[in-house]
């Protein structure tokens, strides 16, 4: 039985070695391309580096940099500096005009959705942007908003509740009237 027993012992052996050598090459062969692949990125880390390393080594550091620009900001003449003033105050002047015609626009009860459209074409039409806005307003009352609407307004509960156009009173008081109208009799 012994003999037997090492009869096994040696055909298993023998079996498995080849079974073990392919084992071995397919884990060895994944190692060496993880390796590969970790080698490649280094080098082509390593190449970026240094054709960044040539490209910035003739480049001025932040500090040089900032010296230029001190240096090209006093060459400048009077006359160029006092242009780039009005360059700046024209785009400032343009921009005010700019919000003093929204100011109008939402004053005149145009939906904030609507107002840049609104203000757009207003600012296209000859002559003085009020009484353009105005007639805009009076021929197309789609873009007033919702506070100037008259009437009734079906509300998410189902509610019924009248809209005031001038109403002198607060959001708030305005909410518990409309609840309750029989705590402000």
């Amino acid at each position: 039985m012994e003999d037997n027993k090492e009869e096994l012992k040696n055909n298993t052996a023998e079996g498995n070695e080849g079974a073990g050598e392919v084992d071995t090459q397919t884990t060895e062969k994944n190692q060496n391309e993880g390796n590969a692949d970790v080698d490649v990125k280094a080098e082509a880390q390593k190449i970026a580096d240094a054709m960044v390393a040539k490209k910035m080594k003739g480049m001025p550091t932040k500090e040089e940099l900032k010296a230029f620009k001190d240096w090209q900001e006093a060459q400048k003449t009077e006359a160029e500096k006092q242009a780039e003033k009005e360059t700046e105050y024209q785009k400032t002047l343009s921009k005010n005009t700019e919000l003093e015609k929204e100011n109008k626009a939402f004053k005149a009860g145009v939906n904030s959705d609507d107002v840049d459209y609104v203000v757009f074409k207003v600012s296209k039409m000859e002559g003085e942007f009020d009484e353009n806005l105005e007639k805009f307003l009076k021929d197309n009352p789609k873009y007033l908003g919702k506070e100037q609407e008259q009437g009734n307004k079906q509300t998410s509960n189902g509610l019924q509740t009248q809209k005031q156009a001038n109403s002198n009173e607060s959001g708030v008081t305005a909410i518990l009237k409309a609840k309750h109208p029989e705590l402000f009799k």
